[in-house]
C-alpha cells in the first residue's frame, strides 16, 4: 500500500505541476499516434513479462523464486507505467488532447484525477496480465475481473484523503473566503484541518469503500471481543475484509478514535490462523495504537511538508540562476515545460528519497515494535512466530522477501526470539525508535531554518540578481534600441559591484539617448559612490544637475545631493534632499539618514 501510494502522488505532481497548455496550440494526430503505440508496447510488454512469471513456474522453481520475481516485476512495472506519463506529458504533449476535459486546466482536482485515470488505465493492463502468475503463487480461484476490481478498489480508496483535501481547496477558490484563508498560510492550515479530518473520520468511510462486513458472531469473533475489554481496548468492531475475495491474508487496523477503529482481517487469515494466532495478530494490532504510530507517521509527513516548503524555491532559484537553464525556461514554447520540470523533479527526487530511506525507516521500526508489544502482552512470542510462518509459507514462502517498508519475515521472527532472551533489546527499540524522531524532528527544523535563512541571505540575492540579469539581457538582445531596458541593466550590475560594466553599457545607452533622465542619475549615481577608479565627483554633479532638470523626482534629488555633498557643497546637498524629503516617496528613511550626514558634514566644517 505505501508503495502504491508513493506512485499516486509523483503522478499527481507530474499533472498538478505541468504548466497549461497554450490555447493556441492545437492537437495534431502524430503525437497521438505515438502515445498510443506506446501503450500498446507497454501492454505487450507486461504480456510478455508475466508469461515469463508462469513459465518459470512451470519448470518447478523455488516458490520465493517465483515470488521475488513476480514482486520485482510488479515494481519495475509501476515504475515504467510513469516513465511513460512522463513520456506522454513532456515529450507527445498529452496534455492538448486533455484539455478538452471541462475544468482540467483550471482545477488541480480534475487534473489530478485525470492523471490518475490513466495511469490506473496502465495498472488495470498490468493487473490483467498479472493474473495468471498470481494464480499460480497464491493457488487462486478468483476470476481475472473479480481480481483487476479488486486490485482498482483497494488502490482507489488509497487517494481518498488527497481527493478530499484537494476538492476542499478548489472550493474555496471558487467561493469569497477571508484574506487569511486565501493566502499560503491559510491555504496550509485548510489543508492540514482537512487531513486531520479524515484520519479522525475517514476510517468509517474506507471500511465502506472497501465493502467490509461485521465478522460472523461466531465463537472466534467472541473471543475477540472479550480479548480487546481484557486489554481496555475499545474498537468499533471486527470486520471481514474482502481483499482480492479475501484470498490474502493479511490483517489491518484502521482509524484513532475508539469508536470509529475496525480491525480488519480477509477470510484468508481466519482460515488459516488459530484462535492464539489470532489473538497474536490483535495485539500486534493494538501495538500501532498503544505506540501511536499513525500520528508519527502523520507528524513525520508533516515535517516533510515543511521542509520541502522551505527548500523548494531555494532549490528552483539555484538552478535558474545557472545561465543556460534560465534561457531554456524563458523559451516561449518549451520555457513553461522546463519550468514544470524544475519544479517537479526535486520534489519527486526528495518524495522518493523521503518514503523509501526515512519514512521506510521508521516504518519497518513501527513493525518491530508492535511485534514487540505483542510479545509483552501475550509473555511468549510463539503464537506470533507462529503465524507468520504460517503467511509466508501460504503465500509463496516468501520469508525472505526483502520489502522497504517491513522487515522480511525471518528477520522479523529472529528478533522476537533475541527479544524474548533477553528483554532489553525491547528498551533499546523504543529508545531508537522515539530517539531517531526526534533527532528527524530537530533535523527537520534545521532544514528549515537554513531554507528560510537562505532565502533572506546575500546568496539567495545573488541567485535573484543573475536571473534579473539573464533576462535583461535576453531582452536587450531582442531589443537593442531600447535604452530604458539598458538602463535598468546597468542599474542592476552596479548593484552587483561590477562596475566597469555597469559604466560601460550607462554610457554607451547615453550615446544613443543624451537626454534620458533615467540613464544620466543611475551614471551620475555610479560615479558619486563608488570606489576609485571609477569615482568622479565632478562628473557626477554635471549628470545629476542634468538629470534634475529633465526629471526633478525624489530619487533623482537625491542623487543630485549626493554629487554636491562629495564635491564638498554641503548647504546645496541639504536643500536638494530636503526637497526630495518635501516630495515624498517610498525612499523617506532613506533621505533622512542622508540629510543627517550632510547636516553632520556642514557642522563640521563650521
Amino acid at each position: 500500500m505505501y508503495t502504491q501510494l508513493i506512485y499516486f502522488i509523483i503522478v499527481l505532481l507530474l499533472f498538478s505541476l505541468q504548466p497549461p497548455s497554450n490555447p493556441r496550440v492545437k492537437a495534431g494526430p502524430v503525437d497521438l499516434s505515438y502515445i498510443l503505440v506506446l501503450f500498446f508496447l507497454f501492454a505487450a510488454f507486461c504480456r510478455t513479462s508475466f508469461r515469463g512469471i508462469v513459465h518459470q513456474a512451470s519448470r518447478s522453481a523455488f516458490p520465493s523464486t517465483i515470488s521475488f520475481s513476480y514482486y520485482r516485476l510488479l515494481a519495475r512495472l509501476n515504475i515504467m507505467a510513469i516513465a511513460w506519463l512522463f513520456l506522454y506529458l513532456y515529450v507527445f504533449n498529452f496534455r492538448l488532447y486533455l484539455r478538452v476535459i471541462p475544468g482540467f486546466e483550471k482545477s488541480s482536482t480534475i487534473a489530478g484525477l485525470t492523471g490518475l485515470l490513466i495511469y490506473m488505465i496502465h495498472l488495470c493492463v498490468i493487473w490483467y496480465y498479472s493474473h495468471p502468475a498470481y494464480q499460480v503463487m497464491h493457488d487462486s480461484r478468483a476470476s481475472r475481473s473479480s481480481y483487476v476490481r479488486a486490485q482498482f478498489s483497494f488502490a482507489a480508496v488509497i487517494l481518498a484523503p488527497w481527493l478530499l483535501i484537494s476538492s476542499v481547496t478548489d472550493l474555496l477558490q471558487l467561493v469569497k473566503t477571508p484574506a487569511f484563508i486565501a493566502s499560503e498560510t491559510g491555504q496550509f492550515l485548510v489543508v492540514l484541518m482537512a487531513l486531520f479530518a479524515f484520519v479522525l473520520f475517514g476510517p468509517w468511510l474506507m471500511v465502506r469503500l472497501w465493502r467490509c462486513e461485521p465478522l460472523a458472531p461466531d465463537y472466534v469473533n467472541v473471543e475477540l471481543q472479550q480479548y480487546c475489554k481484557e486489554h481496555n481496548f475499545r474498537v468499533g468492531g471486527f470486520l471481514l475484509w474482502p481483499l482480492f475475495g479475501g484470498e490474502m491474508i493479511t490483517a489491518a487496523i484502521v482509524g484513532i478514535l475508539p469508536g470509529l477503529r475496525y480491525i480488519l482481517m480477509t477470510s484468508g487469515l481466519l482460515n488459516l490462523l488459530d484462535l492464539s494466532e489470532l489473538k497474536a495478530v490483535v495485539a500486534h494490532e493494538m501495538g500501532h495504537v498503544r505506540k501511536k504510530h499513525l500520528l508519527l507517521f502523520i507528524g513525520l509527513f508533516m515535517f516533510f511538508i515543511f521542509v520541502v516548503y522551505g527548500i523548494s524555491d531555494m532549490l528552483m532559484l539555484l538552478a535558474l540562476s545557472n545561465r543556460t537553464i534560465l534561457n531554456w525556461a524563458l523559451s516561449p514554447v518549451e520555457g513553461p515545460y522546463l519550468v514544470s520540470l524544475l519544479s517537479s523533479i526535486p520534489l519527486i527526487i526528495l518524495m522518493v528519497l523521503f518514503f523509501r530511506f526515512v519514512f521506510g525507516f521508521f516504518l519497518r521500526n513501527s513493525e518491530r515494535q508492535a511485534d514487540l508489544f505483542a510479545l509483552e502482552l501475550l509473555g511468549t512470542p510463539y503464537p506470533l512466530v507462529s503465524s507468520f510462518e504460517k503467511i509466508a509459507r501460504h503465500s509463496g514462502k516468501i520469508a525472505d522477501l526483502p520489502n522497504w517498508h517491513h522487515y522480511s519475515i525471518r528477520q522479523r521472527i529472529d528478533f522476537l526470539f533475541a527479544a524474548f532472551e533477553n528483554r532489553d533489546l525491547i528498551r533499546k527499540h523504543n529508545i531508537k525508535l522515539y530517539g531517531s524522531a526526534l533527532a528527524f524532528t530537530a533535523l527537520s527544523g534545521l532544514l528549515l531554518f537554513a531554507g528560510v535563512g537562505t532565502d533572506r541571505s546575500a546568496l539567495a540575492k545573488g541567485w535573484r540578481t543573475e536571473i534579473q540579469l539573464g533576462i535583461l539581457e535576453r531582452e536587450i538582445a531582442k531589443n537593442p534600441e531600447d535604452v530604458e531596458l539598458q538602463a535598468v541593466y546597468g542599474g542592476v550590475l552596479f548593484e552587483t559591484a561590477r562596475y566597469s560594466e555597469a559604466e560601460s553599457v550607462l554610457s554607451a545607452a547615453l550615446t544613443l539617448d543624451p537626454n534620458n533622465a533615467t540613464l544620466l542619475n543611475n551614471l551620475a549615481w555610479l560615479y558619486a559612490t563608488t570606489p576609485e577608479p571609477f569615482r568622479n565627483p565632478s562628473e557626477a554633479l554635471a549628470l545629476a544637475y542634468r538629470a534634475a532638470e529633465l526629471k526633478p523626482e525624489p530619487h533623482v534629488l537625491d542623487t543630485l545631493a549626493e554629487a554636491l555633498y562629495i564635491n564638498g557643497r554641503y548647504e546645496e546637498a541639504l536643500a536638494a534632499i530636503n526637497a526630495a524629503i518635501a516630495k515624498g516617496g517610498r525612499d523617506r528613511d532613506h533621505f533622512l539618514k542622508q540629510r543627517e550626514k550632510f547636516e553632520r558634514a556642514l557642522r563640521g566644517r563650521v
